[in-house]
């Protein structure tokens, strides 16, 4: 295990950016779902700075970024990201999102193309969340859309109001296993409001409307899927992404064994050992 130092950066629009750093080696950048944080990565950069030079990203507005009044888009979290990387001159990245971390992976190959990345490790995002009167049940289920836009509008309402807090804690826990500690949920719970609701609120309409289908087939980089069979996804729409990706495998995580949609944190044993042998066979 290496020590993990904290670092800042500031973006081409003012706003400084907090970031984590362990280990040295092949480069691996963390990118954390919606209105999550870096320091919950502390399970990966804890083992897999152990072979690798882990940096996990603070996006603008979560933990202890700056928390402006502009800019919560995945386009701009992307930027965002494209800075970061110049910033630090980092060459041969291997990106690694959990969530809307891979929407913001998506947003960046979408603009800025594969230069400068190595692969992708994606964890547990929906391609598509509102569904479509034209798809299927089967389409839905593979494409993880889950909602309709009047029902995305009114929990975008009720995370941005009054009740923003509590609702959005109600939220994140409906996605861990009953058997993940108490202790640790309060911690991720509070981490997680650092982000001000009504940020959060912005970031999850953006998040909500993207749709990456078309980009799936044009991603050539060696791409690791990775999805809980218990995540409130379902079970389709991991390897429904890998069959679409052409270099994509997918490793799913059972149900019983953590595999909700926080995987990483539930079962980092298992995410972790997935995460370096992809990363190691990279090498080769």
């Amino acid at each position: 295990m290496s020590e993990i130092d904290s670092g800042h950066f500031t973006t081409s629009d003012g706003v400084e950016l907090h970031y984590l750093e362990a280990g040295t080696g092949p480069t691996l950048v963390l990118l954390s779902g919606w209105s999550q944080s870096a320091a919950q990565f502390h399970k990966q950069l804890d083992d897999l700075s152990n072979g690798f030079r882990c940096l996990a990203l603070d996006y603008r507005g979560h933990g202890e970024s700056a928390k402006p009044d502009h800019g919560y888009r995945l386009s701009r979290l992307a930027m965002d990201v494209r800075e970061f990387v110049e910033t630090l001159d980092l060459q041969n990245v291997i990106l690694l999102g959990h969530s809307a971390g891979c929407a913001v992976i998506w947003n960046y190959i979408d603009l800025f193309g594969e230069d400068g990345l190595r692969g992708l490790v994606l964890c547990d995002q929906m391609i598509a969340r509102i569904k479509r009167s034209e798809w299927s049940e089967t389409e839905c289920r593979n494409y993880g859309a889950s909602v309709g836009g009047d029902e995305m509008l009114e929990q975008a309402a009720i995370i941005g109001g009054p009740e923003g807090e509590a609702k959005s804690a109600e939220f994140l826990a409906s996605m861990f296993t009953s058997a993940y500690p108490e202790s640790e949920l309060a911690n991720v719970t509070r981490d997680s409001l650092k982000f001000p609701r009504s940020y959060a609120a912005q970031l999850l309409l953006s998040v909500s409307y993207a749709d990456f289908r078309d980009l799936l087939p044009r991603i050539t980089l060696p791409t690791l899927c990775i999805g809980g069979k218990g995540s409130h996804l379902g079970p389709d729409v991991m390897p429904w992404i890998a069959s679409r990706i052409p270099a994509g495998e997918v490793t799913m995580i059972d149900a019983d064994k953590g595999g909700s949609h926080f995987v990483f944190l539930e079962n980092p044993l298992a995410f972790n050992a997935a995460v370096r042998v992809f990363c190691e066979s990279l090498s080769h």
